[in-house]
């Protein structure tokens, strides 16, 4: 983790980071949203510190020597990479996917992107599972530069995946077992292997074709509530999904919690994603309205209401703001989870004029929450409680 970057507080006893959390938290409210003695809960921790990940990014590239490599990012270099062999917060099966595929991925010669020339093939390899389902997909990202050959190449390399799945081996493509291929049996659990070819042409926007070369186009996850809620998920390639599921079930049911303090009979769901947070409430309240920007996630929200038979929620797809101005209804509870960058005065203003009694804001960054939270007060809005998780 000192080389990788990622995990900057792997050095300290768990323990000691979550007290280093929580104060982190408790200051973002006074320095920056100058909110003093803000009502700050004990943090929850998780249970599981380790191999918790539900998605993984790996970036195929050139590590400090050019050599051919696969793994993170270096800190602070866009372009050199960390030939990662093993990774705590990733299940075993992960790692031995990502090693054998850095190994195909090598022998093949096909050149690895780059940016500075537009030019080359291998570009990432995500793997998502399902924590509750055992669900694994493995979604390989090349540009469209396709070279001579590769669809019979992938081919071979999905016959490999499976085995390296099935236990045969950590890693080689040397094995020749036909046994294995579109064997759903003998606990395998890669249930999903997807090509996304990234088209990206200077004047044009961006496109991403996906191809299903073994399986489904989705995996599956469920998310239990504490108070015993069950749903089920589809989560496509390019979704977003919360990556720890365990600990967004608590993260969740305290959303749930909070809503529950009242009676609500409308609420709004702001930045829905793919709608988890909606439909836990829809089967408490008597509407949802769910408003989301990204089109494939409203499309993956509909087919999630449709899945789990929750009919009292809607979806809208666009800009937050621009579609609140369109709509009649009046909720009594509002909730946001908005990106890292938080929410606009422009929204603050919009969200306000509902007159709703309650704002539940579900935040992946404490200083752009405390910024908000100072705003929300301008409108009459006060800080009852924050719950850090």
């Amino acid at each position: 983790f000192g080389v990788c970057g990622g995990c900057q507080f792997q050095f300290m006893p768990y323990e000691e980071q979550l007290k280093l959390k929580l104060q982190q938290v408790i200051d973002s409210f006074e320095r920056i949203g100058k909110i003093y003695n803000p009502p700050v809960s004990e943090i929850i921790g998780c249970k599981e510190t380790y191999y918790y990940r539900n998605k993984m990014e790996f970036s195929f590239g050139y590590d400090e020597k050019m050599n051919f490599a696969l793994g993170m990012h270096l800190p602070g270099r866009r372009y050199d990479i960390l030939d990662l062999k093993e990774c705590y917060l990733q299940s075993e099966l992960s790692v031995k996917i990502v090693n054998w595929v850095r190994e195909f991925a090598k022998s093949t010669g096909w050149p690895v992107f780059k940016p500075s020339s537009n030019e080359g093939f291998w570009k990432a390899l995500y793997i998502r599972e399902g924590r509750r389902t055992g669900e694994v997909m493995v979604n390989l990202v090349t540009t469209d530069q396709i070279p001579a050959g590769a669809e019979k190449e992938l081919g071979e390399m999905v016959r490999v995946l499976l085995e390296v799945d099935g236990g045969v081996s950590g890693g080689g493509a040397e094995l020749d077992s036909e046994d294995a291929v579109g064997d759903d049996g003998g606990g395998k659990k890669i249930v999903s292997i997807v090509w996304s070819k990234v088209i990206n042409r200077k004047g044009f926007t961006k496109q991403i074709k996906e191809s299903v070369l073994y399986g489904k186009h989705a995996i599956s996850e469920k998310m239990i509530m504490e108070n015993g809620d069950e749903l089920s998920f589809d989560i496509l390639p390019q979704a977003f999904f919360q990556v720890n599921t365990l600990q967004a079930e608590i993260l969740y049911s305290q959303v749930l919690k909070f809503a529950s303090n009242k009676p609500h009979n409308m609420v709004f769901d702001l930045f829905c994603g793919t709608g988890t947070i909606g439909l836990f409430l829809a089967q408490h309240v008597e509407r949802v309205l769910g408003i989301e920007l990204n089109e494939e996630a409203v499309r993956a929200a509909r087919a999630n209401a449709e899945k789990n038979k929750i009919f009292n929620i809607d979806f809208y797809q666009g800009d937050v703001v621009k579609v609140l101005y369109d709509v009649r209804e009046r909720p009594s509870l509002i909730v946001i989870d908005p990106p890292r960058a938080g929410l606009t005065e422009k929204l603050i203003a919009k969200i306000s004029n509902f007159g709703a009694s309650d704002i539940i804001y579900v935040s992946c960054n404490q200083s752009t929450l405390a910024r908000d939270a100072n705003w929300l007060q301008d409108y009459g809005y006060k800080l009852k409680k924050v719950q850090p998780v």
